[in-house]
């Protein structure tokens, strides 16, 4: 009997224990939101989200909204993803019906939002199914020009009109806007202006010319193929409102006793004894015919430039560009691109000074100097400050950078704002940035989000090793040009305003 009675008590003590530890899960689960006796099946539904979906030019916000029918919960770690990437869920709350998610937007991009299951859930548990939404942001301008204490005029000081008006409008339109560009086909035509109209039914506003052929050119070798003297295509360009832009692949004779001899003329470095340590100053012995030599041509590209500004026309000169090529890097086993970079930066930067002097006393005043940079290498960041390249503030108004994003880790347009950084902290925003030559053009609106506004673009004339074309192929497909040339930010010729 007493036996029994202990069982009973015992079974009584454990009945009490069981229904205590019941109401202490339901208190639980009450203060967690679970109720059993509350629950109803009705998963909670999205019915507005801020941003709307597939809205555009939306603002730059700091936090995105979703709107539910009903009260909701959130777990202590939500699911949700960001244009494919997994947020930092800390600070993502639920408040009333609406799920608020801290992430501050940025201009000129699409963004997808995923809220997966089981980030969202009524009281009672019902977890809302995974929802997805887009839209997209307004364009917006990151550029900073505090950053920038821009030269107040060409650094001649007896610059054309005209030279000085080009000048003004680069200066104005930098950080704001980018000019479209083309070059020619080597030489002395718009092929590739002409090809950019066919597509995108819009001229580029530069057109990049190029003195490569000087030597078979009046008043050097008449050879009835080319005359730089004829400037009649440099002249329809203008005026039709292009800017001019020219450079000069330099070909110099491989030795002295071939001079003259203008089929053997070469460019590389390991072709020619031709050196800037002789090139720029005047010497005597065995190698004094290299300054005479490099005196001569300078003096026949003056002339053809002193032709242009008796008609007004001001020119964005590029020599000697890509001077550094890959001298030095690579643990200091590369060497130069071009002879004019084979023995370093210290002559190359006598050179560049010698050109510029020579130019003066020709009277040329119609160029606006345009230095091209390494600026950072992706393949050897160690290497990247080409800093002692760099003729100085006197003899350069226009800093850029040729950049071909095959083979590097850049995705193809790409703003580059760490080349574009570059070159502003090698002269302390002094100079206008440029992207002066490459493959991919950079997009205009990476160019704004980025605030990377380069002064001007250009593709590279023709193909790549592979067969693969810069304009209307991979790198600027056709899709890719129409958008870039009537976007909102790129100029093109019918917007030039006359220099004259």
């Amino acid at each position: 009997m007493i036996m029994k009675k202990y069982k009973y008590l015992w079974l009584c003590l454990l009945a009490m224990t069981m229904f205590s530890a019941c109401g202490d899960d339901d208190d639980k689960g009450q203060a967690y939101g679970y109720d059993p006796t509350r629950f109803t099946g009705e998963a909670p539904q999205v019915v507005s989200t801020f941003p709307e979906a597939d809205a555009v030019d939306v603002d730059t916000l700091k936090q995105i909204v979703i709107t539910y029918d009903k009260n909701i919960f959130v777990p202590p770690h939500a699911t949700i993803r960001i244009n494919g990437v997994y947020i930092d869920d800390t600070d993502v709350t639920a408040q009333g019906n609406q799920l608020i998610i801290p992430y501050e937007l940025k201009g000129n991009t699409t963004y997808t939002v995923e809220v997966q299951k089981p980030t969202v859930r009524n009281e009672v548990y019902d977890f809302a199914s995974d929802y997805k939404f887009s839209f997209s942001t307004m364009i917006v301008n990151t550029f900073d020009p505090t950053l920038f204490n821009l030269a107040e005029a060409p650094v001649n000081p007896d610059a054309t009109p005209e030279t000085v008006a080009l000048y003004n409008y680069l200066k104005e339109n930098f950080g704001k806007k980018t000019l479209t560009a083309a070059s020619a086909e080597v030489n002395w035509n718009t092929k590739y202006a002409d090809q950019m109209y066919e597509i995108t039914g819009k001229y580029p506003a530069i057109n990049m010319f190029d003195y490569i052929h000087f030597n078979f050119s009046k008043p050097k070798n008449p050879s009835n193929w080319i005359d730089y003297t004829n400037t009649t295509v440099v002249e329809n360009w203008t005026n039709a409102g292009g800017i001019v832009s020219i450079m000069w692949h330099w070909m110099v004779p491989p030795s002295s006793d071939k001079v003259g001899n203008y089929d053997s003329y070469v460019i590389h470095p390991d072709a020619t004894d031709f050196d800037p340590r002789y090139a720029w100053k005047k010497s005597s012995g065995a190698n004094a015919w290299q300054y005479e030599q490099a005196v001569n041509d300078i003096d026949i590209i003056a002339s053809y430039l002193l032709q242009l500004q008796e008609k007004g026309i001001p020119v964005l000169w590029r020599p000697l560009h890509e001077a550094r090529g890959n001298y030095g890097k690579y643990g200091g086993s590369g060497k130069a691109w071009f002879w004019w970079g084979k023995s370093g930066p210290q002559y190359f930067t006598r050179l560049w000074k010698m050109m510029y002097d020579r130019f003066k006393e020709k009277g040329v005043n119609n160029v606006l100097w345009v230095w091209t940079s390494e600026g950072l290498d992706p393949n050897d960041p160690s290497s990247g400050d080409d800093s002692a390249w760099y003729p100085g503030d006197d003899y350069v108004d226009i800093i850029s950078r040729d950049y071909y994003f095959k083979g590097n880790s850049a995705e193809y347009h790409s703003a580059l704002s760490e080349q574009f950084e570059a070159l502003r902290y090698l002269t302390g925003g002094k100079k206008i940035i440029a992207f002066s030559e490459g493959d991919a053009m950079p997009g205009w609106k990476n160019m704004l989000s980025d605030g990377a506004m380069w002064s001007w673009a250009m593709p590279w004339y023709g193909a790549d090793e592979n067969g693969v074309p810069y304009i209307g192929g991979a790198y600027n497909n056709e899709e890719f040009l129409k958008d870039w040339m009537n976007s909102p930010v790129c100029i093109t010729r019918d917007q030039v305003p006359s220099f004259k």
